[in-house]
């Protein structure tokens, strides 16, 4: 089980002060720097994945459980689509992965978000090779707490699965997706991110 980067430097330092606390001989803060350590590694982990591949699939990019599969109007590309929301959970892995392969056209963040409401934070449009517009947004309802970050630029292209991002935890993504994709899920189902097939793009033969 690896660490994500950010997590690395704190989860150490946890460590040491544990360490040095044992020294010392003071088995209080031994436990309080074991349970912060443990805490940091909980939240910070960045759980192997096998590779996904899905050729036309969407894969989920966060950790969680689907919420709700409907058919509705995107407000970003203003069209009917196939709404997928994953609500996060509260200790799930950080990782904000892509949910398909293409090339990344734009991204909104905060108030520049389309129809922006308190508690979204940042949404990305990505355009597949196949000419799909895929776009999903991740929102910060009530108290979930976290980083929340996206290293892919627009114009720049990222692999379908691929960790480019921090999500944060107990988050909400919400996919759009063209109305005639095949959901590959129900509500309640758990998945996990860059791994769990969400939905088939369809394509006419």
């Amino acid at each position: 089980m690896r660490l994500l980067t950010l997590f690395r430097l704190p989860f150490a330092i946890a460590v040491l002060a544990a360490l040095g606390a044992a020294v010392s001989g003071s088995p209080v803060l031994v436990v309080l720097a074991g349970l912060a350590g443990a805490g940091i590694f909980v939240l910070g982990r960045d759980p192997e994945r096998n590779e996904p591949s899905h050729p036309l699939g969407i894969v989920s990019p966060v950790d969680g459980r689907v919420e709700s599969v409907q058919r509705l109007e995107d407000p970003f590309l203003r069209r009917d689509a196939l709404a997928i929301v994953v609500q996060q959970g509260w200790i799930a892995p950080a990782i904000l992965c892509s949910p398909a392969e293409g090339r990344i056209v734009q991204i909104w963040a905060g108030p520049e978000i389309p129809g922006h409401v308190d508690g979204e934070r940042l949404a990305i449009h990505l355009r597949t090779d196949e000419d799909d517009d895929v776009v999903f947004s991740v929102s910060r309802p009530g108290l979930s707490r976290g980083p929340l970050r996206w290293s892919v630029q627009p114009g720049e292209r990222v692999g379908q699965g691929q960790r480019r991002g921090l999500a944060g935890w107990g988050r909400r993504a919400t996919l759009y997706l063209p109305p005639e994709s095949t959901p590959a899920v129900q509500s309640g189902v758990s998945v996990e991110a860059g791994a769990d097939l969400l939905c088939q793009l369809v394509h006419g033969g």
